[in-house]
């Protein structure tokens, strides 16, 4: 089977519940535009310095050019609140799993609960694609206690990565 991504359309069909949380009071989702790429490489940039540094591995350009040649719009969606961008995340659609590649806030939007939000979402559709969650998480990262807090456990430990998933119930 291929790799395919976890395209926009496909939210609609997850099931009615979604729209609840694609909108809630404070924030909305919307899909990303090609046009967005400096703007999210920007975001992501200020929400992964600090944990790329302490891993020892920050090179801007490098890793905006790894972000260029990975950035697929059809699979992205931008967090908004009152029109600006606070954060955006990628997610996949894999063989046997989906995978959760980017889920990037900006620092001043960390820490109010809406990346649980999304994670919220993001199960729903993991459910009703009858598949678990995937992503990979650098070691020294601040965000390995947030996923662990939110139900994901650590199926792999490697020397650049750590690699977590969340399984629902009734999930192979």
């Amino acid at each position: 089977m291929k790799w395919g991504m976890m395209k926009q359309n496909e939210l609609e069909s997850c099931n009615d519940d979604q729209q609840a949380l694609i909108e809630r009071p404070s924030w909305h989702i919307v899909p990303a535009a090609a046009a967005d790429f400096d703007l999210l490489a920007d975001l992501r940039h200020l929400a992964m310095k600090d944990n790329m540094e302490a891993n020892g591995m920050f090179d801007h350009e490098l890793y905006r050019q790894y972000f260029k040649d990975s950035f697929d719009p059809a699979s992205t969606w931008k967090i908004i609140e009152n029109d600006e961008v606070l954060g955006f995340y990628v997610l996949w659609d894999k063989q046997d799993h989906l995978y959760l590649e980017r889920l990037y806030f900006h620092p001043n939007a960390q820490g109010r609960g809406i990346g649980a939000e999304i994670l919220t979402l993001l199960k729903q559709q993991a459910i009703a694609h009858t598949k678990p969650i995937r992503l990979d998480v650098l070691p020294k990262s601040r965000a390995n206690p947030f996923y662990l807090r939110h139900g994901f456990e650590l199926i792999e430990e490697r020397e650049e990565e750590k690699v977590y998933e969340w399984r629902g119930s009734g999930l192979r």
